[in-house]
C-alpha cells in the first residue's frame, strides 16, 4: 500500500509541475542546496524484521559541476523490528554524487558515501547502545521544477554491520549485518 502511494505521489508531482520550466530553459542547479526526503524502508538482516517502515532525511550540499555534488545529511530510520527484537537507528551521511543530465530538466545520478550511525538495540529485557561507520551507495533521478526547485526520487542501500563483541545480547552470533534499503521521494532547493 505504501509503495503504490509513493509511486502515485511521484507521478502526480511530475505531471502537475511539468509547466514550471519551459521546454527551452536549461535548468542549471549548481551551487549550495538544502533538501528533505521521506521514504520507505526494507530491512533485510539475520533476524525477522518488519519488511516495511519509513524514514526521513534532511541534507545540505553543493553542486560543484553539472555532474558532481558533495552532500551531507542526517537520516532517521526510526524504530523497526518486532516485540522481541527491535532497533532504533539513525545517523549522519557524507556522499559524493555523480550525475548525467538527460534533457533539460532530468538528471540521473549515482551516489556513494559513508554513514556514521548509532543504534539502540532491544532484545527481550536487554538493551545495547552501539555505533559504527559503514559504506552506502545508491542511484536516483532529479526533475527540475524551476531554476531553484527539484523533485528527487532515490534508492539507497545502507550496509550496517554489528560485531558480536559490540552487542552483548547477541554474543552467540558471529556478526549481525543488516541491509537497509531506502526508497524515497524528496525536494531540493538550490540557492
Amino acid at each position: 500500500m505504501k509503495k503504490s502511494y509513493l509511486a502515485t505521489l511521484a507521478a502526480a508531482s511530475l505531471l502537475a509541475t511539468s509547466g514550471f520550466a519551459t521546454a527551452n530553459d536549461f535548468v542549471d542547479n549548481m551551487g549550495p542546496y538544502v533538501g528533505a526526503s521521506y521514504g520507505l524502508l526494507n530491512v533485510d538482516g539475520d533476524e525477522d524484521f518488519d519488511k516495511e517502515d519509513n524514514a526521513t532525511k534532511v541534507f545540505v550540499g553543493a553542486q560543484f559541476h553539472q555532474a558532481f555534488a558533495l552532500e551531507a545529511g542526517y537520516i532517521d530510520f526510526g524504530n523497526y523490528g518486532n516485540s522481541i527484537f527491535n532497533t532504533d537507528l539513525d545517523g549522519y551521511t557524507l556522499a559524493l554524487k555523480a550525475g548525467i543530465p538527460i534533457g533539460e530538466r532530468f538528471t540521473v545520478y549515482a551516489q556513494g558515501g559513508n554513514l556514521w550511525w548509532k543504534a539502540d538495540i532491544n532484545a527481550t529485557d536487554e538493551r545495547s547502545d552501539v555505533d559504527g561507520s559503514d559504506f552506502f551507495y545508491g542511484a536516483g533521478m532529479s526533475f527540475a521544477l524551476s531554476e531553484s526547485w527539484q523533485l528527487l526520487l532515490e534508492y539507497t542501500r545502507f550496509d550496517v554491520k554489528f560485531d558480536r563483541d559490540e552487542i552483548g545480547i547477541l554474543a552467540g552470533i558471529d556478526s549481525f549485518d543488516t541491509k537497509v534499503d531506502y526508497a524515497s521521494l524528496g525536494v531540493k532547493y538550490t540557492f
